[in-house]
């Protein structure tokens, strides 16, 4: 999709660094970039088979390298830094069938996606980051967010009230959870309620 200068900015202001206080340090959140692929990927080994299964669904497994690796490429994928440099947190909106280069397109409906290393887990962290996505993604148009949530995904299920009217529906995989976005979903935009990072 051709990006308009609307959409160039809004993607602009969705990736920029910005900082966010937390219980556990402050942590430098920003658009993830392919040279982030061997850090995503420890984050994820770090993370509890439960952890992975509440995000993955798969048995608490991560996803392939080469999944990952297609992640890094997407327009609306953040990561949270800790300190020391390490990535501690992952949230994403993408399309759920392959578009060119996933850029999201007004009116669609993107999967939302959240993964927390256990230790910065009820920190503030995946809320701060969800709400950011989902900031993100009605600056550009979307309009819901899906989530496919397992029996326990209770935790995801609050950070996606808090972001806009969200209902549930069974599925086979356990949940599928449905939030509506609307203006006061731009609340939650990171350089808006964060601190902006140089660079």
């Amino acid at each position: 999709m051709a990006q308009t200068g609307d959409a160039r900015a809004a993607l602009s202001l969705a990736r920029r660094p910005w900082s966010l206080p937390t219980a556990g340090g402050r942590v430098v959140v920003r658009g993830a970039m392919p040279g982030d692929l061997a850090a995503v990927a420890v984050l994820h080994g770090r993370c509890s088979a439960t952890t992975l299964l509440q995000r993955y669904l798969k048995g608490g497994r991560p996803p392939s390298l080469s999944t990952l690796s297609d992640l890094m490429h997407r327009p609306l994928v953040v990561i949270a830094l800790a300190p020391a440099g390490d990535v501690v947190a992952l949230a994403s909106a993408t399309r759920a069938s392959t578009a060119p280069n996933g850029d999201p397109e007004p009116g669609t409906t993107l999967q939302i996606g959240l993964l927390v290393r256990d230790d910065w887990q009820q920190l503030g962290v995946g809320r701060a980051l969800a709400a950011h996505v989902a900031a993100s993604a009605q600056l550009l148009g979307v309009r819901e967010l899906v989530a496919d949530v397992a029996s326990q995904g209770l935790p995801l299920r609050r950070i996606m009230d808090g972001i806009g009217a969200t209902k549930s529906s069974r599925n086979e995989r356990g949940s599928r959870l449905r939030t509506r976005l609307d203006h006061a979903a731009l609340a939650g935009l990171g350089p808006v309620s964060g601190v902006l990072v140089a660079g």
